[in-house]
């Protein structure tokens, strides 16, 4: 008697916000074995990020490699053939290149899973549109129960979300850096990452905020000239209103080093590149906060009114600043407090490859 077929969950990897949130849950469903996994990652991300093919391995689960033309115009055999599609773009809300297969998905009545990538995304726990919020999506996965949040979304939405905790993961090896770097980081025992995110639009920043930021990192310095800083914009992407800052603020400084994605010496660094360079972060509200926090680094917020991260330090001028840079030799409670918040891991992978068997089995 032949085996029941099981059922096929496909994922596009197109860059590395998709390895980092989606690789990890399929890597573990495909251990359990009770889905057929299949995920297609981008050829030109292999070619941008060479430890992933060694990653992949270390992780026993290979995606397929995808050309251009098979990721953006030549999906319809691969989605047809799935029985359901991960994503962490919902199809009725995808504003990136490849939402034509979102579009295609919803065409054909093709079952979509929703995972959360950030811990401030909007559609998850701010407002993506104006009024009430629908989903294509049978299953959301988010990491935390619902709040305030529940008023966000359209009626039966929240009867579909599940929560699964933090499932992000970082799967890449350690980099090995060249001489700027290392010699940077012998010259300071103490290193803080800076994040920052004003490439990010919907007014959340102005001129003032990039100017009181990096005044901010100037007068920690002055009081800190042992202090090592990397200083990093969203995924490294350099912006025309903070470029002139970055430019003055090395240029005054040799205590700063720019993650910058394509140029310095900090090149093609992740954020947990950056992270294993340095032992304590400063970040606006977002998923680095986790990112820090899971590699057993103290964290701290900007100042922001938001309530995320409420429980960690929050940053609003030098004396805060100055304050955290303690939690460098001694973490205070409140990171351990997020980590309970958010879940193990582990057990979060089970519990997202849980919740995707029953909903395909559905």
């Amino acid at each position: 008697m032949s085996k029941p077929k099981r059922p096929t969950l496909l994922a596009y990897l197109n860059g590395m916000p998709d390895v980092e949130s989606t690789y990890p849950v399929l890597a573990r469903l495909h251990q359990r074995g009770k889905v057929d996994v299949r995920a297609i990652v981008y050829s030109k991300l292999l070619r941008k990020e060479p430890r992933l093919p060694a990653a992949f391995q270390r992780f026993g689960f290979v995606p397929d490699a995808g050309s251009k033309l098979s990721m953006k115009l030549l999906y319809q055999r691969a989605i047809r053939k799935a029985d359901a599609v991960l994503t962490i773009a919902d199809p009725y809300h995808d504003t990136t290149t490849r939402k034509q297969r979102g579009t295609y998905m919803r065409k054909i009545g093709k079952q979509s899973l929703f995972l959360q990538h950030g811990a401030y995304q909007l559609g998850v726990n701010g407002a993506l549109v104006e009024g009430e919020m629908d989903y294509y999506s049978k299953k959301l996965l988010f990491w935390e129960p619902l709040g305030e949040n529940r008023a966000l979304f359209a009626p039966g939405v929240t009867d579909r979300v599940s929560v699964v905790g933090f499932t992000k993961q970082n799967v890449l090896a350690p980099r090995d850096w060249g001489e700027e770097v290392t010699a940077w980081k012998n010259r300071y025992p103490r290193r803080l990452l800076i994040c920052q995110s004003f490439r990010w639009g919907k007014g959340r920043y102005d001129a003032d905020d990039i100017s009181h930021f990096y005044g901010l990192i100037e007068e920690i310095i002055e009081r800190n000239p042992d202090l090592g800083i990397i200083v990093r914009s969203h995924r490294g992407k350099v912006r025309r209103n903070h470029r002139s800052h970055d430019q003055k603020l090395t240029a005054k400084y040799d205590n700063v080093l720019l993650s910058h994605y394509y140029s310095g010496p900090l090149a093609k660094a992740t954020i947990q590149d950056t992270l294993d360079l340095c032992h304590a972060m400063v970040s606006p509200t977002s998923t680095t906060v986790l990112d820090c926090i899971y590699a057993g680094k103290p964290a701290a917020v900007f100042a922001e009114n938001l309530e995320v991260f409420a429980e960690l330090p929050q940053i609003d001028g030098s004396d805060a600043l100055q304050a955290f840079l303690s939690q460098i030799e001694t973490p205070g409670p409140e990171q351990a407090q997020v980590q309970d918040r958010f879940g193990k891991l582990d057990e979060n992978l089970d519990r997202a490859a849980q919740e995707i068997e029953a909903a395909l089995s559905a």
